[in-house]
């Protein structure tokens, strides 16, 4: 492995950019999917109403190859979107990377 100094001034930013994603902030590779489902109790309104029920929030993950949905209470919402944004932008620095390394095959 060459040392950093190596890389055009581009890829060191994009790569010390990626290593404080890494390092700093927790992140998950899945999605957020929100369902409303009925509770089930007798004398609730989601038994009364038509359409509609409780509105509960999941993060589908890829376990393998089977997908695993969990349960995200209300208060981490939030939380897991920023988590799964994070992800994101990690994804998106990584291809950055990729094509910086393409761009030096190409060249030589």
């Amino acid at each position: 492995m060459r040392h950093r100094g190596y890389y055009p001034k581009e890829e060191r930013a994009v790569r010390s950019r990626l290593v404080q994603l890494v390092h700093q902030k927790p992140f998950v590779y899945g999605s957020l999917v929100t369902s409303e489902r009925k509770c089930g109790k007798v004398n609730c309104w989601c038994e009364r109403e038509k359409k509609g029920g409780h509105v509960s929030s999941y993060l589908s993950v890829r376990v393998g190859k089977k997908r695993e949905m969990v349960f995200i209470p209300r208060a981490m919402v939030a939380r897991v979107r920023e988590w799964i944004a994070t992800h994101k932008e990690i994804h998106q620095e990584i291809l950055k990377i990729s094509e910086c390394c393409l761009q030096r095959v190409r060249e030589e």
